[in-house]
């Protein structure tokens, strides 16, 4: 009976490292998210006071000064991470009637664990449906559960948890829409998700646009083995599905673009003038009125990084050191890591080189994940690019959870690379030292060490 049950260890040593990744992720994310204060986590305060709003009416409630103080508007923007958060606070309530706000806060962050821990379960699907052994396609999970922005946003109430979790399940039906298993099932649930994500953030629509492209080239590319498709009870069920989130997407987006020329409307054409000075974004625009953007010639003349600079040098650091780091309205940042974590990234984009030329091809959905990942990123970069020449290039609205909708593609793609390491020494040390790395500057070491990392965060 004992040699039984050391076999069945033997064979299912995989799925139980990934459930200790799992658990290892939980107790770090149930951690932060009893224990910190309010206002450590990024908006916190503003995403809770909207969901308590939202409490009020099953509906979408009006803007009051409440929410509008904030700087954000609720009239033509995308509402349905409140609408869930109002839903959920309303179940609270009905089974704790005296609960006090901390008490629902708590149980707010515990849920956004679980939209979380969605997030690294389509990490680990994607995972499956691109790498065939099973010990590679725990790395990809090993890597997100391992990174530190992801994990404390975890702990949060943060739209950004439900964003990418709509965002990888999106990715993964694409994926298994492009691997032509039930094509028409895995594109309907595909485009789903992703205008799901749409509804809760709008900078999910270019992650949105990338994956359409794929899969409409997909489609004029294999058209022939694709058609015709047959329309069942599963089919007819999500196609109605979808067609209430596309007229939702529309209700906000397409109506805006035809009323305002812009995605989210302006504050003064919804607001009163005097209720939109309240807000904060409209008093910095009113300072950017007054300092001009730099052109691009401006702000080389003053000593700022060129175009090319920036994308390759500048942003890749501050991006590393915002994903691996902690920032929110108080900010942790391992200064003496990210040397490390930019020679592996540098390294894998030469090896990733290598490898293409070296073995010439590789396979359409690979490709397409690429670009996919490569376009959310371009249209991340000239945003950032864009804000640095607006604020003289002080990382105003430079967040490295802005990449994390696309996070576990990259990974998914980085371990492929890793896993195509022409010799067997140098693959090896490269998995070891990735490893560490991720081990040493991730959660584990922080939450041992936090009353001296993170002083004043926890109670």
């Amino acid at each position: 009976m004992i040699s039984n049950f050391v076999s069945l260890i033997k064979e299912n040593r995989p799925k139980l490292a990934l459930i200790v990744l799992l658990v290892a992720y939980l107790v770090y994310s149930v951690f932060l998210a009893v224990n910190l204060k309010t206002g450590i986590i990024p908006d916190e305060p503003a995403h809770f006071t909207f969901s308590k709003h939202f409490a009020g009416t099953w509906g979408i409630p009006s803007d009051t000064y409440e929410t509008y103080s904030w700087g954000w508007y609720i009239e033509q923007n995308p509402f349905l991470y409140y609408w869930i958060n109002g839903r959920i606070i309303n179940a609270i309530e009905l089974i704790e009637p005296s609960a006090n706000d901390w008490q629902i806060l708590v149980t707010l962050r515990l849920v956004h664990v679980l939209f979380s821990l969605g997030t690294v379960l389509f990490c680990f699907l994607l995972s499956r449906e691109l790498i065939r052994d099973p010990w590679w396609q725990l790395l990809p999970v090993l890597l997100l559960t391992n990174t530190l922005m992801f994990v404390f946003l975890s702990g949060g109430v943060n739209y950004d948890n439900l964003a990418n979790l709509f965002s990888i399940a999106g990715l993964y039906f694409l994926i298994r829409a492009f691997t032509r298993k039930n094509f028409m099932i895995n594109s309907l649930l595909w485009i789903i998700m992703i205008g799901l994500g749409t509804l809760v953030k709008y900078t999910i629509l270019p992650l949105a646009l990338a994956m359409s492209s794929a899969w409409l080239f997909f489609i004029i590319k294999f058209r022939r083995s694709i058609f015709p498709v047959d329309f069942k009870i599963p089919e007819i069920i999500l196609t109605c599905l979808l067609l209430i989130i596309l007229a939702g997407n529309f209700a906000v987006y397409g109506i805006n673009l035809i009323q305002y020329q812009a995605l989210t409307p302006p504050c003064r054409e919804i607001l009163l003038e005097e209720q939109c000075e309240i807000s904060p974004y409209e008093q910095r625009n009113q300072s950017i009125a007054n300092n001009p953007k730099l052109s691009i010639r401006e702000s080389m003349n003053l000593g700022y990084p060129s175009p090319i600079r920036y994308a390759f040098i500048d942003w890749v650091y501050h991006m590393l050191m915002r994903s691996f780091g902690m920032i929110g309205h108080q900010s942790y940042f391992p200064l003496n890591l990210i040397i490390y974590y930019q020679i592996l990234f540098y390294s894998m984009l030469v090896l990733g080189i290598f490898n293409f030329v070296y073995k010439g091809r590789i396979s359409f959905v690979n490709v397409s994940l690429l670009w996919i990942v490569i376009f959310y990123t371009a249209v991340l970069l000239t945003s950032n690019y864009n804000s640095e020449l607006i604020y003289n290039f002080i990382q105003i609205s430079f967040q490295g959870r802005y990449i994390f909708p696309v996070i576990g593609a990259i990974y998914v793609l980085f371990v492929i690379l890793l896993k195509a390491t022409p010799h067997w020494v140098l693959r090896n040390f490269l998995v070891i030292l990735v490893i560490s790395l991720f081990f040493i500057g991730g959660p584990l070491t922080i939450l041992r060490g936090y009353n001296s990392f993170l002083n004043g965060w926890f109670y």
